[in-house]
């Protein structure tokens, strides 16, 4: 867990491909029931078409044969209060597993709102570049045309919204798996390759 721009995407994609366990992210779950037409699918596009939040609930039973069928497994940035994290760990008494560690990614909001509003997405090919750190190529190149733009949800004023969420709603969670002693915090200000070291070693699979 973490909030927007820690980089949870990115070191759960490389913990996957460093231990083997599947990396689960609820969001791409929930695309892939839509698409597929499920009928779990066909209820959480009753309320995205609404405009309403899908209740946690669906989200649980959309995730749990994921979590039983794979020996491990990364959740990446779900649960995402305290709500769906009493749920989650109802479903997985229920299939007989458990969390061993919940690692919490952590930077200031200014860096976060530094990195992230410094993306920019091509149009043309949805690779994404940073006008800082990795800057995109000229618009009209071989290796990518663009147009480069900002999205909606990286503007500063969205940016700050979405933080504020995440200290309200998502970081008391910190408190509720510190209790269990699972939690884990690491500095995701670093290097990627040295914040995904520092994982490895808190899940206890640095090799």
């Amino acid at each position: 867990m973490g909030p927007q721009g820690a980089g949870k995407g990115t070191q759960a994609a490389k913990l996957e491909e460093e231990t083997g366990a599947t990396h689960i992210e609820t969001g791409d779950l929930v695309r892939s029931e839509i698409k597929q037409e499920t009928e779990l699918g066909k209820k959480i596009k009753e309320y995205s078409d609404k405009g309403e939040l899908v209740p946690d609930e669906i989200i649980i039973d959309m995730t749990k044969p994921y979590l039983d069928e794979n020996d491990s497994w990364i959740l990446d940035g779900f649960p995402r209060n305290k709500e769906q994290a009493k749920a989650l760990d109802e479903a997985l008494k229920e299939i007989d597993e458990k969390i061993d560690k919940v690692v919490v990614l952590e930077a200031s909001d200014e860096e976060l709102i530094e990195r992230l509003s410094g993306r920019r997405q091509s149009e043309a090919t949805g690779e994404v570049y940073h006008i800082e750190h990795n800057p995109p190529p000229e618009e009209g190149s071989e290796e990518d045309p663009g147009p480069f733009v900002q999205r909606d949800d990286d503007t500063e004023e969205a940016i700050r919204n979405r933080l504020k969420t995440y200290h309200e709603q998502t970081e008391p969670l910190k408190d509720y798996y510190e209790e269990q002693g699972i939690l884990v915090t690491v500095d995701a200000s670093r290097d990627i390759d040295e914040v995904t070291k520092e994982v490895l070693e808190a899940v206890g699979e640095n090799k």
